[in-house]
């Protein structure tokens, strides 16, 4: 059999696929197979406990519009030993859907909603937020350079802040599949930062920025944490331009602002003026910066006058250590 009667048999034995042979033996008009029929299945959490955990959560009732579903959508908490249940025959299509588990008595204790799409059958994994509120979970992973392990890069926990609260968390815990669990928060943006610590709490890599939670839904977010490094500042004061005189913090005990700016980038570690300290604190120990080279930046003000540091002092911070700074000389403009 020739190529061409060959690829005309193949395309005859395919006919689903919409294929119509050209005069130069080639398929035009090739379609995708159609979308299929198929069913959902629903596996679910109460803010991330079991049926077993939740134990005032009697069963869970869904309500899909525009269908007709078994027992009306109310379905046992567990069936089968599976925390869910499997929905038959949906027609290809995007459906949206709501859960709602119930006590004995049918009081809402958790909801959530979303939408799933059929083309085939699919599970839809879902964790149901506590009932009256909008917030939501988020599940947390974190990664370390090169993908290190926890044991390979040190790091035996991992202290996450979600924008004022702090919490303790095992490394490995985040970098499991289900990850490490928020408490419900305001759906919107929050502060999320992390310290990977060794086993003496020592901090080795961190992150800072931003997570996004949605009403209802829990999201699931990744960090790559950077090593990090550190430098220790302290200041002095001087009215002369030769800084022949030099003073330590008055009574006032003014803030002085420190800042970095990245001499590869050139952005600055903090906004505006810096990171600022009572005068008296100094020596401070900055201990999250990224390994680089640094421009430093310290000010202040005392009776009026800006002190400001000579420009051009280099800082360069190296990985898992902390460099001890000269005092610097803040100059009276």
């Amino acid at each position: 059999m020739n190529s061409r009667l060959l690829f005309a048999f193949l395309c005859i034995a395919s006919l689903s696929t919409g294929c119509i042979i050209n005069d130069n033996g080639g398929c035009s008009s090739c379609r995708p197979p159609p979308a299929q029929r198929g069913d959902v299945t629903f596996l679910w959490t109460f803010g991330n406990l079991r049926c077993d955990q939740a134990r005032d959560v009697y069963g869970v009732n869904i309500t899909i519009p525009g269908e007709q579903l078994l027992n009306n959508g109310n379905y046992a908490c567990s069936t089968n030993g599976v925390d869910g249940i499997t929905l038959h025959d949906f027609a290809p299509g995007s459906y949206p859907y709501t859960l709602q588990a119930v006590d004995f008595n049918g009081r809402i204790l958790f909801e959530a909603n979303g939408t799933f799409i059929i083309d085939g059958s699919r599970t839809v994994m879902v964790d149901l937020a506590p009932s009256g509120s909008p917030g939501s979970s988020a599940n947390l992973n974190w990664n370390f350079p090169g993908n290190a392990s926890c044991s390979t890069a040190g790091v035996y926990s991992v202290d996450v802040t979600v924008d004022d609260k702090t919490a303790n968390f095992p490394c490995t815990q985040g970098q499991t599949a289900q990850g490490v669990a928020t408490d419900y928060i305001a759906p919107g943006e929050h502060y999320i930062e992390f310290v990977a610590l060794d086993a003496q709490r020592h901090p080795l890599y961190y992150y800072n920025g931003g997570l996004t939670t949605q009403a209802y839904t829990s999201v699931n977010a990744s960090y790559n944490l950077y090593t990090i490094g550190g430098a220790s500042i302290s200041w002095r004061m001087s009215d002369y331009a030769d800084g022949s005189v030099t003073f330590d913090c008055p009574q006032s005990n003014p803030t002085v602002y420190v800042n970095f700016q990245d001499r590869n980038t050139g952005n600055w570690v903090y906004p505006a003026a810096g990171d600022g300290h009572a005068c008296s604190t100094k020596p401070i120990v900055f201990q999250f910066l990224k390994p680089g080279s640094y421009t430093l930046r310290v000010s202040t003000t005392i009776s009026g006058y800006n002190y400001v540091s000579a420009a051009g002092i280099i800082v360069n911070v190296g990985s898992h250590a902390i460099t001890n700074v000269p005092d610097v000389t803040l100059y009276r403009q």
